[in-house]
């Protein structure tokens, strides 16, 4: 069975930042173990795709969530690194589970 969205997920933390917008909030930077195909995870996630600048954005709750072309991912207002990465690998399982449930379609 082909995948539409390849199994992916977090390796590393690589920044633990000050939330911009919420002081008492941290910003994450997360490396994914892949690149993602990133017009695939717009289709599945609710954001927007720039392919400009090779991100997709999404929004879940009052948490933000970017992925890069390059496989860097970045969350903004959680208030750990291991919500953070959490919250990343819920983000992929739920376009992964939506994609193939199009695919079964």
């Amino acid at each position: 069975m082909k995948y539409l969205v390849p199994i992916m997920h977090v390796v590393s933390i690589e920044q633990v930042l000050p939330c911009i917008a919420d002081p008492w909030k941290l910003r994450i930077i997360a490396q994914l173990d892949q690149r993602p195909d990133l017009p695939l995870l717009a289709k599945y996630l609710p954001g927007r795709y720039s392919e400009g600048l090779g991100v997709v954005m999404a929004k879940s709750g009052y948490r933000e969530i970017t992925f890069y072309s390059d496989g860097k991912v970045a969350v903004r207002m959680v208030d750990t690194r291991e919500e953070a990465e959490k919250f990343i690998n819920s983000m992929l399982s739920m376009a992964l589970t939506k994609a193939l449930l199009q695919e079964e379609m």
